[in-house]
């Protein structure tokens, strides 16, 4: 089998942990390297509990489900929902982060059109909690019920789920 050297800058994210970045440099089956995208791939890490910086890209493991940190001050999913501005949305794409928010909803990425009231439309990429329940709604072209941050940017977009599944259900 024919290796490959080289180096990875990786988002490492832990368990209640914020996520950084650090390096590796490690020899790698030359057949795996397509299947890198940047930005995208996901694959299970070792850390050195003494030093976070020191990883290495575990090939052997699926990557564990990982539980976010609790950011003390942020803007939550659940602050913009309560207080943000509704708009239309659109899914254009999803995928699971293999990420769990501080209270236990999985994590995912979609790329969205967004339709504001009496703004052009946007094209955004975004993370959002997304309880088991709304599973089905996650295809390409589902029309979803979308709030903004209120002062926020065209990234500071929430689903939410709880409207859209009344919608489904005629309620």
């Amino acid at each position: 089998m024919v290796e490959r050297a080289c180096q990875f800058h990786v988002q490492v994210t832990l368990d209640n942990h914020a996520p950084y970045n650090a390096t590796c440099k490690q020899r790698v089956a030359e057949v795996y390297i397509p299947q890198f995208q940047p930005g995208s791939s996901v694959v299970a890490v070792r850390v050195n509990a003494d030093d976070l910086n020191e990883i290495v890209l575990d090939f052997e493991h699926e990557p564990p489900t990982v539980t976010m940190a609790r950011t003390e001050g942020a803007v939550t999913a659940a602050d913009i929902i309560a207080t943000g501005t509704p708009a239309k949305g659109v899914i254009i794409q999803s995928e699971a982060l293999g990420m769990k928010n501080p209270d236990g909803v999985d994590m995912y990425a979609f790329v969205l059109t967004v339709m504001p009231d009496g703004a052009a439309p946007y094209q955004t990429q975004v993370g959002n909690p997304t309880p088991p329940e709304a599973l089905p709604l996650l295809y390409p072209g589902s029309h979803v019920p979308v709030k903004l941050q209120v002062g926020g940017g065209p990234n500071d977009v929430v689903i939410e789920w709880a409207q859209a599944l009344r919608d489904v259900q005629g309620g």
